[in-house]
């Protein structure tokens, strides 16, 4: 006698027979009874849980000989028939090879043909979803209208590739997949049947490896029974699956929990020899991690999957090793499935993981990069921390503003302090007590002056944009704002001078800050005027209220190298003349500088003119 497989022999013939899906059962069932059946079902779930199965339960139970009958006895001639796929009265038809608008239309034609021997005549359309779209629109029509003696049966495992028009004129039933105690229990109850020697922990395994599918699991006891000389043990299962056992992923985890780099390792080597599925191994070990991380919080949805005689070593070491570390290794785990099925080597990627999580190497996560460099932002912003230093900045000495002296109200005049009074210093931002800005302010400024260029040329400034990005702000002093230009800068120099320049630099300023102060235009540590031409001694600012010129500007001589900055008592000393006495070969400050130049040009202009 041919051999019949067991997923074919053991295949639901009654209502009963159908495990799992006890709602859509107990609808069918009512149905029958009261007449009330549908004139179009959709059946939709995972494989092998039961959905053509049911269908052919239905047609039987409308279509014998005692019915209709929720019970059909299976025995009848029109049961039979059905049973052995020989039935004129219940065509079942595959979506996925017959997809096209021809035979949806075949099947139109022969829709209103009467019922050969039964009373319904039952279409059952397999993996619907596989339709075209003009083969579902003709498949609308008959749903829409269809004859008194007919019922659809649709069945699908992508309900969401059904069109809704369709889903609207069936009443769909969802079939729910089995846990692992069903399955067993099933796998058990043919394994008596059929006088099969099986051990419970094996049959824990196939129920596993069938994924909530009745047709996978009895295939595989089919498969070993044929593959088994004796009784099917669990250590048979996992040789003929491929799989490993339980004690090694206890092991693996043990050893990256106790950071044994070498031991983790000696494993996958190991397992590689044995000739493993290494991306098996690391989807089982995912799936121990996923028991150990449920235990502590939901032990019932932990242990449904586990076997009594793995629920000892589960517990021992969920009861050792922390949640968190648990998911810290799951999260790596995943990436390097992720890697492995994109094309890389499955071992590899377990190593450098095992490595990885054994000596604590961590990625820098860019999330939290990014939020450090969103609160370092916000800080320079708010002046809280010093703006770096970029390259804009002058390379020569830079004038440091003066500390600002707090007023004492008294009977001396402003300004004067006592022989051997301390100064009081105070600073103070732009717009602080008493109007005074002090480190904070050119701190505030200098952090946000890349933002006010910006701001000017959304204004439309773009030039005056161009010419203040040459400068950098050195110090703010009493209102006045010292903006430093590196040396060669003549043309920013007289552009900055410009009222119209000024003037929109101000109002930014003021927009930003809260302050309009006055501007100090200089090379390196050299204050030179709106016309470029430097001033001696400690220069006053170039205002946004000065003149724009008066007459014709001389040329500017060439810049010269700047001095180192005077001492404090050199800078409060009166000086006459150029800043020497007769005779003194020493030069005092940069405007000798340009004088001696000045003359030493004129002097090549007469000689060359002569």
């Amino acid at each position: 006698m041919r051999h019949v497989s067991l997923y074919r022999k053991w295949r639901p013939r009654t209502f009963d027979a159908v495990a799992g899906q006890e709602p859509v059962v107990r609808t069918l069932r009512r149905a029958i009874e009261t007449g009330r059946v549908a004139h179009a079902y959709l059946f939709s779930g995972p494989r092998g849980t039961g959905k053509t199965s049911t269908a052919k339960v239905l047609a039987m139970g409308l279509n014998c000989e005692k019915g209709p009958t929720p019970e059909p006895d299976g025995t009848c001639e029109s049961c039979r028939a059905i049973v052995n796929n020989s039935s004129m009265d219940v065509l079942e038809m595959d979506a996925a090879s017959n997809r096209g608008i021809d035979e949806i239309r075949d099947l139109r034609d022969r829709v209103n043909l009467a019922p050969v021997g039964g009373r319904m005549k039952v279409y059952i359309i397999d993996e619907v979803h596989m339709l075209t779209t003009e083969a579902f629109n003709a498949l609308l029509k008959m749903l829409e209208e269809p004859p008194e003696h007919v019922v659809f049966v649709l069945a699908t495992t992508e309900k969401h590739k059904v069109l809704p028009t369709i889903i609207s004129r069936c009443q769909s039933f969802d079939f729910r997949r089995p846990g692992v105690a069903l399955l067993s229990e099933k796998l058990r109850e043919i394994a008596d049947a059929e006088e099969i020697e099986t051990e419970p922990a094996a049959l824990t395994l196939i129920s596993r490896e069938a994924r909530g599918s009745f047709r996978d699991a009895e295939g595989l006891l089919d498969q070993l029974s044929s593959f088994s000389d004796g009784p099917i043990t669990a250590a048979k299962v996992r040789e003929l699956l491929g799989g490993t056992g339980s004690d090694v992923l206890l092991e693996t985890t043990d050893a990256l929990y106790e950071r044994r780099a070498a031991d983790a390792l000696r494993v996958v080597d190991r397992l590689q020899n044995e000739g493993r599925d290494l991306s098996r191994f690391a989807g089982e070990l995912i799936a121990h991690l996923r028991r150990l991380m449920l235990l502590p919080h939901a032990p019932e949805v932990a242990l449904a999957e586990v076997g009594q005689e793995e629920r000892a070593g589960l517990e021992e070491q969920a009861s050792r090793i922390p949640t968190a570390e648990v998911v810290r290794v799951i999260e790596a785990l995943g990436d390097a499935v992720a890697r492995a099925r994109r094309g890389g080597d499955p071992k590899l990627e377990l190593e450098l993981t095992f490595l990885k999580l054994a000596r604590d190497y961590e990625e820098p996560q860019v999330d939290a990069l990014l939020r450090r460099l969103e609160m370092l932002e916000k800080a320079v912003e708010n002046g809280a921390v010093a703006a770096p230093r970029t390259d804009a900045e002058p390379s020569g000495p830079v004038v440091r503003a003066a500390p600002v002296v707090l007023a004492v109200e008294s009977e001396e005049p402003a300004g004067e302090v006592e022989e051997g009074e301390p100064e009081e210093e105070v600073s103070a931002g732009p717009g602080g007590e008493d109007g005074q800005d002090g480190a904070g302010g050119i701190g505030a400024v200098a952090a946000q002056w890349g933002q006010v260029m910006r701001d000017l040329k959304d204004r439309k400034q773009a030039l005056t944009a161009t010419v203040f990005a040459e400068g950098q702000p050195a110090t703010l002093d009493n209102g006045v704002l010292v903006v430093t230009f590196p040396e060669e800068s003549d043309f920013y120099i007289k552009e900055a001078g410009k009222p119209r320049h000024s003037e929109a630099l101000g109002e930014v300023l003021e927009s930003r800050l809260g302050v309009r102060p006055r501007f100090e235009f200089r090379i390196g540590g050299n204050a030179v005027s709106a016309s470029g031409t430097p001033s001696s001694g400690v220069p006053a600012p170039v205002e946004s209220e000065a003149p724009k010129s008066r007459g014709r500007e001389e040329a500017a001589p060439p810049p010269a190298p700047t001095a180192p900055p005077p001492e404090p008592e050199l800078e409060a000393r009166e000086t006459t003349g150029m800043g020497g006495s007769e005779g003194d070969d020493l030069v005092r400050d940069s405007e000798e500088v340009f004088v001696m130049a000045r003359e030493f040009f004129d002097l090549g202009n007469q000689n060359r003119g002569s």
